[in-house]
Order: C-alpha cells, then sequence, then structure tokens
C-alpha cells in the first residue's frame, strides 16, 4: 500500500480532546434541486432532512463544483477540482492527491464508503468488443471497469460498495463493486437506493459491534440522478401533485423559501427557463406525462430521505448519534439532461433483452405506465430542472447559481448546542468539508498538497466565518467567481455577467454597465486563479468570450477540416444533449447530429475513401433542412423539421463533446487526429427583430452593401468571371481588389442585369421587379432625338421616374426592423426626387451621368470614385457606433464613358506591357482606380469587424462599350452595351458573406432582379409584391444539393422595344431558358436561337435546328410581353428609308 508522505499534528484540538473525536458522516446526493427538501421550500416528503436541519445549521449560501466528477474531488481532496486532475467529468483523480479519507485512516479513523464513485475513467474497449453488451450485462468482457488503482479501497477506504461509474440503472447497475471485487447479478427486487442506505446500516450496526477508533463514512446516493427509476408504491404517494406545471412549483416553492427567510421575499424570480418548451404550450396528454416525470423524481428523493432516516436510527440505536457530524449536501444542481440512445450506460436494453423505453417513446399511450420502471431510461429536462432549483438560475454544469448553490446541513448534537436549527448566510464550498474534518479530528492537512478549502467550524460553533475569500469556478467552459456579495458569471462560449446576489441571488440584472471596475477586478481575479490550476493550460474549452457563436433561430454553418479517416471520433460540437449541432467520425461515415429540444436527428455519409484533409460543410438550414458536403460533394441530405429555438449552454469543444453530448456517441469520444479550420456560425437569416425591438449585440440583424458599377461587362477584370472562359478576364487590367471579393464569396457565371441600359436594371434591382413590367424600358429623359424618330418603328414612350408607389430594398428592410439604416451614394440615374424619397437616409441626391464626368473631380478623385467611398466609410462607422444594421448602396459611375483617372495610375499602366486583348490605358486606369477604392471600402469592413455579418454583392447595371482595345472588352461576348445580345446583359456577379463559401463558383443563372429576394430572404421578410420576378438566391448561396433559384417564371426574359444606332441595335426582346436563347426582332419579325452551352458567342442560329425550341421559346416570350402588359415597339406609318437613321452615314 501507498505511503503518503503526511505530518500529521499530534496536537488536538479542543473539540477532539473534550471527548473522543467525533464520527462523521457525509451525505452526498445526486442532481438534487436546491428547493427539492422541504427544508429548503420543497413540498416532497422529507421529514428526516427536516429534522436534520430543525437541529442542525443550514447554510442558505453552500456551493459544489456544479458537475458530478469535480464535486466529489473536491469533497475527498478538500482542493479544487483542477489541482487533482477533475476539471472535466469522466476522468480519474490524480492517484497522487491525498484524500480526507485516507487522512483520517492515517489518523486511526475507519473508514467507508457506500454509492457513486464516479472518479474513475472507464475503461476502454476495443473495436472488436462489445461495449454496449458489457455495460447491459449481456457479455462479460473480463476486464476491470476500471482502473483498480483507482478505486475507492485504493484511495483512502477500508470497505466500499457501491458503483464506479457515474450514470447507472437503478434496478441493475452497471459497475456495481464490493471492495474491489465487481457484483455480477442483483435481487429481482433490488433498488439501488436501497441498497446503499442497507449498507451504510450495516456499517453503522457493524462498527458498534467492535472495539474501534472512530469512523468516517461516506454515503454517495446516485438519486436523484437519471434515469427517473423509482418504486411504484412511492411514485404513488404523489400522484397528481405536478398537474399545474413547472412553473406553479417554481412559483410556490419560493413562496416557501420566503417564509422560511431563506431569501428575502423582494428579489426578482424569473419564469422557468424552459429553453422554448412552455408548459402552455403543451397539450393534455404531453402535460401528463411532465407531470408524470416529476412525480418519479419526488419518489426518488422521498426515498433518498427515507434511507436518510433509517441511518440516522441506525445511528441512535448504536449510541453513535451523539457525536456523529453529519454532512448533507448535492453534488450540482438538478439536471436539465434527457438522455439518448448509447450514450450513457445503456443502448436501451435491460438485461434479459427488454427495451428500456426512452423520452419519445415513453411518451406514447402503451408505454406511459413504465415511466419510472427498469423498462424507461429518461431524465427531468430543463424547465423541470429550472423549477427544482427555484429560485436560482440555470441547472447542472452551468456555474450560474442553479448549477453551483446546494442545500447544505450540518447536524452534530455533541456541537453545535447554540447554533442548532439556525441559517446561516457565510459562504461555504465542498472542499471546506475536508478541513473542517481533520479539524475537528485534531489534525492538519498534508504538507505536501494544498488544500484549497477552509475549516468551517467558526460557523458550527455560532460564530461568522471569514466570507472575504474569493471562489472560483469553471466547468468545461462555464465559469464563475464570487467575491462577497459580488458575482460574475458566464456560460461556456458566452461573456460575463455580474450580478449582486445579495439583491440578486437569482441573477436575473446584470450589472456589467453599473459596475465595470468591479467586473475587470473579478475577472482579472479569475485568470489568474485559473493560471494556478495546473491543468490551466489543457482548459481548452474556455473559451474567449466570442468564440461560440449565437446559433438560435437562424440557420447554422458548421465548417472544419479534418486529417485522417483512421481516427473515431467528434470533431467540433457545440450545443449539448438539449440543443446544439456536432460533428463525428466513426468507421470512415461522418455524421451531422443536431440536437432541438433534446430530440436528435442525424444525417451521415457513406464512407469516405482517400488519405485527406477532409474539408467538411454541414448546413441547418431554414425548415430543418440539413446537407453536409464533404470536399464539395454534398454527400447526405435530412431534416430536423426547424431550426434550433433557443441559444445552447454549452458552448464549443473541438476534437471533443467535452459538455454533455450533442450526439449518440459516449462521453469521451475524441478524435485522434487534426482538426483545423473551425467555424460554427448562425447565418443570421432570423436575426432581424421585430419592429420597434431593441437590436441585441448578440443577435445583429445583417448588413448589406450593394456596390453597382456603371457599364462593366463581362472580361474586365483580373479575375475570370467563369474560370473555364480564359477571355473572361483581362490580360492587362490588374483588379486586387475586385479579386478580394470574388475570392471571398461566389461568382455567378451567368449573370446577367435586367437590361442592357443603366435606369432600367437600377430599377429592377431596387425593386424586384422586371423593367418591362414597369414601362421602364429605357433610360430616364431620353425620348427625343434620331433614336426615336424616323424609324421603323416607334419606340414607346417610358417612364421616366421611379415610382415611389414601389417598395424598395432599403424601405422593406426598414419596415421589417426599423433599427435599418440606409444610404446611398454616387449614380441615382432615377428621378424620382432622388433616393430619400425611396427609403433612403443618406444620399448624394438625385445624380445621374454628369456627376461622374465634370473636370472637378481631377486630379485626386475620378469619376468621384474615391469622395463616394469616403462618404460611404463614414455612414458605416456611424452605423456600427450607434449600433444600427445598414443598407449601404455605392453605386459607382465607372466604368462608363467620359473616363477620368488619377496620373498615376495611368502612369503606372503606361509602363505596363500591354496585353494581347487588351491594352486600353484610358479604360484600364479607371478600372484600376476603381478597384482601389473599392481596397478602402473592403479594409473599413474589416477594420470596423463587422465582416462576418455583412453581406457584400458586387455587379454592374449593364456590359461595357466597344472600346479602343484590339480585343473584344467584353470577353468572347457578342454586343455590347444597349443590346439584349450576351456582351449587353452579362455581367460580373459576386456575393459575399456569412454562410457564402470561399471561392466559389456557381452556373445557376442569376439577374439583377434576385437581389432584392435574395436579402428579403435574408432577413427573414416573406411577403412581397406580386409583381416581384426575382427569386432568392440564397439556396445556390448555401450550395444546397440540387439548388435552383424559384422565381416566379423559370425562364429570364429582357424586353428592349429601343433603337442604339451607333451599336447597331433594334427592338428586341430575348428568353433564356437553360441552355437556349432566343432573340425576336421586331423589325424583321425574326426568330433567333442560340445554343450558349456550344456558343456563347451567338454566332450560329439553330432555330432551324431546333423547330419545336423555337416555337415553344417564342410562344413563351410573348405570352410573357403580354401578361406583363409590356409596351411594345409600334409601326411608324410614316417611315421612310430616307429618314431612317440607321441608314444615314
Amino acid at each position: 500500500m501507498r505511503i503518503l508522505a503526511i505530518y500529521i499534528s499530534l496536537s488536538l484540538t479542543s473539540f477532539a480532546m473534550a471527548a473522543e473525536r467525533p464520527n462523521f458522516l457525509v451525505i452526498l446526493v445526486d442532481d438534487m434541486g436546491y428547493s427539492d427538501p422541504q427544508c429548503f421550500g420543497g413540498e416532497i416528503h422529507t421529514p428526516n432532512l427536516n429534522q436534520l436541519a430543525d437541529n442542525g445549521v443550514r447554510f442558505s449560501q453552500f456551493y459544489n463544483c456544479a458537475r458530478c466528477c469535480p464535486t466529489r474531488a473536491s469533497l475527498l481532496t478538500g482542493s479544487y477540482p483542477h489541482r487533482v486532475g477533475l476539471g472535466r467529468n469522466g476522468r480519474t483523480m490524480d492517484l497522487n492527491a491525498p484524500t480526507i479519507a485516507g487522512l483520517l485512516k492515517e489518523s486511526g479513523y475507519q473508514t467507508a464508503m457506500t454509492g457513486k464513485w464516479h472518479l474513475s475513467e472507464l475503461a476502454a474497449t476495443s473495436a472488436g468488443q462489445d461495449r454496449i453488451g458489457w455495460m447491459n450485462h449481456q457479455v462479460d468482457l473480463g476486464i476491470p471497469f476500471a482502473d483498480p488503482q483507482s478505486y475507492p479501497r485504493q484511495r483512502g477506504f477500508d470497505q466500499y460498495y457501491g458503483v464506479i461509474w457515474g450514470v447507472v440503472d437503478f434496478f441493475d447497475p452497471f459497475s456495481l463493486v464490493h471492495n474491489d471485487e465487481p457484483v455480477t447479478d442483483v435481487a429481482d427486487d433490488y433498488y439501488l437506493t436501497d441498497a446503499i442506505t442497507n449498507y451504510s446500516v450495516k456499517y453503522i450496526e457493524d462498527f458498534d459491534k467492535s472495539d474501534k477508533d472512530p469512523f468516517f463514512l461516506y454515503v454517495a446516493y446516485t438519486a436523484p440522478h437519471w434515469p427517473l427509476h423509482a418504486k411504484p408504491e412511492v411514485i404513488q404517494k404523489y400522484d397528481g401533485q405536478y398537474d399545474a406545471g413547472w412553473d406553479q412549483l417554481k412559483k410556490d416553492r419560493f413562496e416557501r423559501q420566503r417564509k422560511l427567510k431563506l431569501f428575502p421575499g423582494s428579489i426578482p424570480v424569473e419564469p422557468v427557463q424552459d429553453r422554448g418548451v412552455s408548459w402552455d404550450s403543451l397539450s393534455t396528454p404531453e402535460k401528463e406525462y411532465q407531470a408524470n416525470k416529476f412525480e418519479v423524481h419526488a419518489a426518488m428523493v422521498d426515498s433518498v430521505d427515507q434511507g436518510i432516516g433509517r441511518i440516522v436510527e441506525a445511528l441512535k440505536e448504536t449510541g453513535e448519534f451523539e457525536n456523529t457530524v453529519i454532512f448533507f449536501l448535492s453534488d450540482n444542481g438538478a439536471s436539465p439532461e434527457i438522455p439518448g440512445y448509447a450514450g450513457y450506460d445503456r443502448n436501451g436494453e435491460t438485461r434479459d433483452g427488454r427495451t428500456a423505453q426512452r423520452e419519445k417513446e415513453l411518451k406514447l399511450p402503451e408505454n406511459r405506465d413504465k415511466l419510472g420502471s427498469d423498462e424507461s431510461y429518461t431524465g427531468l429536462g430543463p424547465a423541470w430542472a429550472n423549477a427544482a432549483n427555484s429560485p436560482l438560475k440555470y441547472w447542472k454544469k452551468e456555474s450560474y447559481e442553479g448549477g453551483c448553490r446546494t442545500p447544505f446541513i450540518v447536524h452534530w448534537p455533541a456541537g453545535l448546542k447554540g447554533s442548532a436549527g439556525s441559517i446561516t448566510r457565510d459562504l461555504g464550498h465542498v472542499m471546506d468539508i475536508a478541513p473542517t474534518c481533520l479539524e475537528l479530528a485534531g489534525e492538519k492537512p498534508a504538507d505536501d498538497f494544498s488544500m484549497d478549502g477552509v475549516s468551517m467550524v467558526n460557523a458550527l460553533t455560532g460564530e461568522t466565518l471569514n466570507n472575504d475569500r474569493m471562489l472560483f469556478f469553471e466547468h468545461n467552459g462555464g465559469r464563475a467567481a464570487r467575491h462577497r456579495q459580488w458575482k460574475i458569471s458566464a456560460l461556456a462560449g458566452q461573456p460575463w455577467e455580474l450580478y449582486n446576489l445579495d439583491k440578486d441571488p437569482a441573477e436575473t440584472t446584470n450589472m456589467m454597465e453599473d459596475q465595470p471596475q468591479r467586473y475587470e477586478e473579478l475577472k482579472y481575479r479569475w485568470e489568474d486563479w485559473l493560471a494556478q490550476m495546473p491543468q490551466a493550460g489543457l482548459l481548452k474549452s474556455v473559451p474567449s468570450d466570442k468564440q461560440a457563436e449565437p446559433i438560435a433561430n437562424q440557420p447554422v454553418k458548421m465548417t472544419c477540416a479534418f486529417s485522417s479517416l483512421a481516427h473515431n471520433g467528434v470533431l467540433v460540437a457545440q450545443g449539448g444533449s438539449q440543443q446544439g449541432v456536432s460533428l463525428h467520425l466513426r468507421d470512415k461515415k461522418l455524421t451531422f447530429n443536431v440536437r432541438i429540444n433534446s430530440k436528435l436527428t442525424e444525417i451521415t455519409t457513406p464512407a469516405l475513401e482517400g488519405d485527406g484533409p477532409f474539408e467538411v460543410e454541414a448546413m441547418l438550414a431554414e425548415g430543418g433542412k440539413l446537407h453536409l458536403s464533404v470536399n464539395d460533394k454534398v454527400l447526405a441530405t435530412g431534416n430536423c423539421g426547424s431550426l434550433i429555438p433557443v441559444q445552447p449552454q454549452d458552448g464549443l469543444s473541438i476534437k471533443e463533446d467535452s459538455q454533455s453530448n450533442v450526439g449518440a456517441y459516449g462521453d469521451n469520444f475524441k478524435y485522434g487526429g487534426k482538426v483545423t479550420d473551425v467555424k460554427v456560425r448562425g447565418l443570421n437569416i432570423r436575426s432581424a427583430k421585430p419592429e420597434g425591438r431593441k437590436v441585441s449585440k448578440q443577435e445583429p440583424a445583417p448588413n448589406f452593401i450593394v456596390i453597382l458599377t456603371d457599364d462593366q461587362g463581362w472580361g474586365t477584370t483580373s479575375i475570370p468571371y467563369d474560370p473555364e472562359i480564359r477571355q473572361s478576364a483581362s490580360d492587362f487590367f490588374q483588379t486586387p481588389n475586385i479579386e478580394r471579393i470574388a475570392n471571398a464569396g461566389m461568382r455567378f457565371t451567368q449573370a446577367y442585369s435586367a437590361h442592357p441600359n443603366c435606369s432600367p436594371s437600377r430599377a429592377a434591382l431596387l425593386t424586384g421587379i422586371s423593367p418591362a413590367a414597369m414601362h421602364m424600358s429605357d433610360i430616364v429623359d431620353r425620348h427625343g432625338g434620331r433614336l426615336y424618330q424616323g424609324n421603323k418603328l416607334k419606340p414607346p414612350r417610358h417612364v421616366d421616374d421611379l415610382d415611389s408607389n414601389l417598395d424598395t430594398i432599403p424601405e422593406l428592410l426598414k419596415l421589417h426592423n426599423r433599427a435599418y439604416r440606409s444610404a446611398h451614394f454616387g449614380k441615382w440615374h432615377l428621378n424620382g426626387n432622388g433616393p430619400e424619397d425611396h427609403g433612403f437616409d443618406e444620399s448624394d441626391g438625385p445624380t445621374g451621368n454628369r456627376e461622374g464626368t465634370v473636370p472637378s473631380n481631377l486630379p485626386d478623385d475620378p469619376k468621384r470614385a474615391f469622395s463616394m467611398t469616403r462618404s460611404s466609410v463614414r455612414f458605416m462607422e456611424r452605423q456600427v457606433r450607434e449600433g444600427h444594421p445598414f443598407y449601404l448602396q455605392v453605386s459607382h459611375y465607372a466604368t462608363h464613358l467620359g473616363y477620368q483617372a488619377t496620373s498615376e495610375t495611368i502612369a503606372e499602366l503606361k509602363d505596363r506591357k500591354p496585353g494581347r486583348r487588351h491594352t486600353s490605358v484610358a479604360y484600364g486606369s479607371m478600372i484600376e482606380d476603381l478597384d482601389r477604392s473599392l481596397g478602402d471600402l473592403l479594409d473599413a469592413v474589416e477594420r470596423l469587424g463587422i465582416s462576418d455579418n455583412t453581406y457584400i454583392i458586387y455587379t454592374a447595371d449593364n456590359g461595357t462599350y466597344p472600346t479602343e482595345d484590339p480585343g473584344n472588352i467584353n470577353g468572347p461576348l457578342r454586343g455590347s452595351k444597349a443590346t439584349l445580345w450576351e456582351a449587353g446583359v452579362r455581367v460580373p456577379m459576386m456575393l459575399v458573406g456569412p454562410g457564402i463559401k470561399s471561392g466559389s463558383i456557381s452556373r445557376a443563372p442569376a439577374i439583377g432582379w434576385d437581389i432584392l429576394p435574395t436579402i428579403c430572404e435574408i432577413v427573414g421578410i416573406e411577403k412581397l409584391d406580386e409583381r416581384v420576378e426575382g427569386g432568392s438566391l440564397l439556396p445556390v448561396l448555401m450550395r444546397k444539393q440540387n439548388a435552383q433559384v424559384q422565381r416566379s417564371r423559370e425562364e429570364l426574359y429582357f424586353h428592349w422595344p429601343h433603337y442604339q444606332h451607333e451599336k447597331k441595335s433594334k427592338p428586341d426582346s430575348t428568353v433564356i431558358a437553360g441552355n437556349f436563347k432566343l432573340h425576336y426582332f421586331w423589325e424583321s419579325k425574326e426568330v433567333q436561337l442560340f445554343d450558349l452551352s456550344r456558343d456563347l458567342a451567338e454566332k450560329t442560329d439553330v432555330s432551324a435546328e431546333y423547330p419545336e425550341i423555337t416555337q415553344q421559346l417564342h410562344r413563351k416570350l410573348m405570352q410573357y410581353l403580354s401578361e406583363i402588359d409590356a409596351q411594345l415597339p409600334e409601326v411608324n406609318s410614316k417611315y421612310s428609308p430616307e429618314t431612317d437613321p440607321a441608314l444615314q452615314p
């Protein structure tokens, strides 16, 4: 046996010298709510605990470590659990740490333990071993449950009867041990709570028969930890008592607590924290089921109390009662957990093969009577747990009061003469029990081990403890620190909060803004404490305040890369057994797990192949749609029914699920390879607040920046719009910042402006309605001259102003969420009294083309590119400072005719080697200055820290005019601006933002009027003008399997009933359907059909080859124009070839 190097003091305290040294009885219950016992406000029948409280000392502010293993380690060692290797659940306590049992044994005490050990990591099993069958008692693997050197008898106890593992069936427990030997079978009427009591009583009786020194008996009940198992006759006692639900229970308990003076009556108390499942929302059968669950919980507590009564009676009968110090407490608050399948100690079967039904099946009428029996396996859930912890916040595992404050009673007839029956508000912690026992036994802690706890002897004799010390908490990233009445608390991955527990023990009012210096001091001291803990460097689950992002009520995207298929385990997890998402690998198959209100949905890929690394993207989208992609291939899909309704309490874990498990895997299912590039983020689809609601910093509505360039066609930048077409990039112009946009998001290779001219395409972008339907078929204020007179056909008189009755993007955003602010800088060109009459808060006014070409722009502000950017940056800075989401439209004048550029850029291009296709210094300098201004804008977005919540949309209003370049400025495309050939309407389009994969490319057709519905879907606007023809691009942006844009019509339609003689452009209407594009020329009534998949340059008319397709598309085009009441060109009855502008020199 290992000999501890312990210095034992021979001098006894006054307590030990007055008579014989006292016995110690520590009774630890499992997952009991703070208000469960009657003496702490509950209604559950606990007469024996009441009697201990009435004749002992109750601590109203006593703390544990919020979870099973850490509390047990702290109790036995008198230290913070981190000091002995138990900062996390499920590990083995440091074998070199001295325990109170060992110290007292060295001092001559007899020591024994009964019940739950849970300080030994469960033995590992190989892939070929039936672990589940072993835990179900169906297979004997011939291995110990854990390392025997970590068992209780090697940690200071003479005798032991109990369970090594932490979660067990009450009627047939796994890992049952007597001393060091496994107990392989139990009686038919076995019930673990009674067995623990029986062994404890027998130990006391046997002790009395011997002439031995005092005893230290540690009784660790497993109740009322789930599974909810109780004897039927005890359950019957509580029939119907909880039919009023958890809200009423919390209210009633607090009223009793107030009368007991456990809390002031004036403190604020929050409603039950139900994680989105309110009592009133339940059906009658569901309410009955939920009430029955708490009846079983109450019966479990009742049975524990009966057991305590029997143990106390044994002490009385043996004459040991008077001089036995009894400590009673719980290891943590009531538990919100509802066990899943194969995640704990059972896989849904009893020893003889009967099904142990889980939560979902127990709700079925045919299984309702099984609740509480060995054919059931479930837990309370969050709402009941929070009510059981009345009035405290949260539950087991959290470092808020509901997780770490416990009912605590000390009873000692021989030593509490003056303080019996009192309630003290002195602060205490489970680690104080060991030094208290040592002082009462006349001993001292070991010299070579630091106990963090302090003796509570003063409090037991009616004096006051030193309440000036700090208490620290940390478990799985949840954390807290308390000093006097002040406490900082935080959930894993969430920011700190500050509370005054004297006035607000339920932690309802965050005082951070009122007491920033106090917060900083407490945080500093907590960080200093954590750094001193031996395992501080291993506590990777203690995140920064911003590590775990909000994911509730919005689509969620989870991405990572993992190195190899050679390992199994969890790659990444956020959340736990109630709400959350995780990815795990098992047998080369990848699974995406989603928990919603404890229900688990999984989608799994086929077995993966290859050497890695593997890039993973998992998506929970609107409507609960799931998809799982590996290396850009969608390999699994499914549906979980909805988004996650409540922000998970568990934080972010990498290479393990370090908290309660999201998926159906064990507690230590760790991935052994490398996991990198982890990101779990909400896409903010639903984050915009209803009208009038204050914007939360944790749930920001997204920002939108639309960059609209002028006359910028295909092939005008250094980034190829279609990587498969070399001519879609310039071989001379350099645009690194446009490349930044492309590389950060998705490029659309087949994107179109809604019209081949400025004004109509701009109107369509803002309204989502086609220009033809708005009768805005040409630019505003252009009606006379040879474009309208002398032609074969008379063009229609089009609309000159953007209709103020049409809803624009900024107007819709502000109707949906009043917090939005909007600005338009640059070219408006829509008349209608300017941007402010159409939803914009700020603008340059009703500008047109002129402002972009005035000589005063030079030399420093060509095409006003830089001044527009400065205005945009100032606008963004102001909105970020004031906390407003925003819509910003930057409508550049470049690259319209009237070229302007800085002299420096012109000189740079003159010195550059010309390309084979592009050589224009004038055009190139202009677009490169535009690009530089874009760099300033992008830099500001990054500097303001809004990149992760901002969508950037880059596109152009139409194609480019011909230039003097040797090659086509529009790449391989035919035509130019003011024509419906591809060069007139095919434009760059790139989108960047949350959930959009960097560097991705889409070949789905997109058009300018898709932008409005895309933005609307992102923020959750559903009702749009019925004339909106666009469809949301979001399914494509999220790269859903077989994603398509859902528009009111499948085809894309364009209508140009005008002339542009310089471009040889005549009235033309077109329709694009799949690979085919049909032109109808109004003058000649000719129809031409092109297959864009083979002939992007539109050189070869294939109408004769595909007559049926030609007829079908022509018919659809005419029907479309009729349906939208499009303005059509009319025959000019006065036409003469002599006056035809097209025939004039």
